[in-house]
């Protein structure tokens, strides 16, 4: 049980990245009041728990609903994740609106916490370890996210904007190797099935 909640925490948060977020929360929060920092960051841990909790639950039920194969989920969100894994190891960037705060909180928590490659992998914990062991590892993420953010500023100052991106593309590379992984599962479900 020990190790199945290591390799679920583990897996989480190399695909949540908080320091992703972090850096990305400093950019964004120069101008902000304390009262301000303190509800983005908690509208956007909120809006990562509420996505994380409903693909933790429900997630492997919508599979059957739309008659989609685990498998076939597996390998399709493996290739979701080595494309992360891949953007985020050579430093590919998407363009990212920010209206406004409460906008750029929102997307803090989806898709930066709670993106695909973080739902697709609830799922496929879920289906490997059930509910309560990633239900309790997404928890202790978003709850070590939560303090990233809430010292975000100490913790660029401490690290540097080099070391936060260093540290990232360290995991992106874990996270390709990942999804090699759940790609190579996938695969041998189908084989075997």
């Amino acid at each position: 049980m020990w190790e199945e909640f290591l390799k679920s925490f583990i897996a989480l948060f190399i695909i949540i990245d908080p320091f992703v977020s972090a850096a990305y929360f400093v950019s964004i929060s120069k101008n902000m009041k304390d009262k301000q920092k303190n509800t983005a960051i908690w509208t956007a841990i909120g809006v990562a728990a509420v996505l994380l909790l409903i693909f933790l639950l429900g997630g492997l039920s919508l599979l059957n609903i739309l008659g989609v194969s685990f498998n076939g989920f597996k390998i399709a969100g493996g290739i979701l994740l080595l494309i992360m894994g891949i953007t985020s190891v050579l430093g590919i960037e998407f363009a990212r609106k920010k209206d406004n705060i409460k906008s750029a909180a929102i997307l803090i928590g989806t898709p930066l916490l709670s993106g695909p490659g973080a739902l697709t992998t609830i799922i496929i914990l879920s289906k490997d370890y059930g509910y309560i062991i990633p239900g309790v590892a997404a928890l202790l993420v978003l709850i070590v996210s939560f303090f990233i953010l809430q010292f975000s500023d100490k913790v660029a100052k401490f690290m540097g904007t080099e070391m936060i991106e260093i540290f990232s593309k360290i995991l992106g590379l874990l996270l390709a190797a990942l999804a090699v992984d759940f790609i190579h599962a996938g695969i041998s479900g189908f084989i075997g099935g």
